[in-house]
């Protein structure tokens, strides 16, 4: 079956049909196995065979980056040669145990009321193929260079509340009935966002070169990695933050809000290096009549990803550390911090003053 499975993964296009075919009755036969796949089945309805792929896709499977051109992403599995002597490494009999794990594990942890609707909203309103409510539970540190990220007893089924409110908020802003604009929101979560939150950006040097692969797939040492519920985090932050533009529709800030998935205290949004308040109309404008080589609105990190200051507490790719910037903004912050961007315009702005050119 092993090599089985590594046919079906080694093709141009790849089929989860054909996967979950061969490989979904070892894990419902598996000894680890311990549910009653009747009353399951029954339970998740319709979202049972995504269960399966599910549980497939993250026990089997990973995204890595080709290799050596870092061109783009392409799905693997765990124990590819690729990956030998990797912490993201993992045998084929310890994916199917790890499946069968997940499997056993989802119907005491659906018994909760808040977790049903999180499975069920990740499977409804996802931004991407496989979408779930698994994650990482510990993660290596990073002068650990032997523990494996990917290792029975590791991945599982995780609930926080933030992850609701996420899903409840992207639900809110993408379905016709309660959107104050479907397009745009539809057009701003399937690009800006789901890009600059889930995925690497592009890094061509150092010792974990990435490139559009999930964050919680890349190295657990790469500045770009982040577990899954940092990116639903990330994801919430920049949305709130959007709600917050100037000119946003009242209307559906205050329902989201008297909902509790929008904070109460939701003062106007400003570009972090200039403070100019951001525009919704603007930025709407901008998104859905672009202009060639334009960006007016930038998702960045406070503190590049690449760069070690030291003393700064504020790193890495988390909800603290990115921000919606204007264009002016990020044209102005180029690769330097924050703290050092306001701290260079508090020097040119008392040298203007002291010459008298303002």
């Amino acid at each position: 079956m092993q090599q089985i499975i590594e046919r079906l993964i080694d093709v141009e296009r790849f089929n989860m049909g054909q996967l979950s075919r061969a490989a979904w009755p070892l894990v419902e036969r598996h000894e680890l196995t311990r549910v009653h796949l009747d009353a399951l089945k029954e339970g998740l309805g319709e979202h049972y065979e995504e269960l399966r792929d599910i549980i497939l896709r993250h026990a089997f499977l990973i995204e890595l980056v080709k290799v050596p051109k870092i061109e783009s992403t392409k799905f693997r599995v765990r124990w590819y040669e690729q990956l030998a002597g990797d912490q993201r490494e993992c045998s084929f009999d310890e994916c199917l145990a790890i499946a069968a794990e997940l499997l056993t594990e989802l119907g005491p942890w659906l018994e909760t009321e808040n977790h049903r609707e999180l499975f069920s909203l990740s499977c409804d309103e996802k931004l991407f193929a496989y979408e779930a409510p698994l994650d990482y539970r510990e993660v290596p540190a990073k002068d650990d260079h032997s523990t494996r990220i990917h290792r029975l007893g590791n991945l599982g089924w995780i609930y926080d509340e933030l992850m609701l409110r996420t899903l409840k908020l992207r639900r809110f802003l993408c379905e016709p009935e309660t959107s104050p604009d479907v397009e745009f929101f539809k057009a701003v979560l399937d690009g800006k966002i789901k890009v600059k939150t889930y995925l690497t950006d592009r890094a061509q040097t150092g010792p974990y070169k990435t490139n559009r692969e999930k964050r919680w797939e890349t190295h657990p040492h790469s500045v770009q990695f982040a577990t899954r519920r940092t990116a639903m985090e990330i994801e919430y932050v920049l949305v709130t933050q959007l709600c917050a533009f100037e000119g946003f529709p009242p209307a559906a800030r205050e329902t989201l809000q008297r909902e509790g998935i929008l904070p109460a205290d939701l003062k106007t949004f400003r570009c972090p290096v200039t403070q100019e308040p951001m525009s919704f109309p603007v930025f709407r404008d901008a998104l859905l009549n672009p202009q060639h080589g334009k960006s007016s609105f930038q998702v960045g990190h406070l503190n590049p990803l690449k760069l070690d200051e030291p003393g700064n507490d504020v790193f890495g790719h988390t909800a603290d550390n990115i921000s919606w910037i204007s264009e002016d903004g990020n044209r102005i912050q180029g690769s330097l911090s924050l703290t050092t961007v306001r701290q260079l315009l508090r020097k040119i702005a008392a040298n203007y003053e002291e010459l008298h050119l303002v």
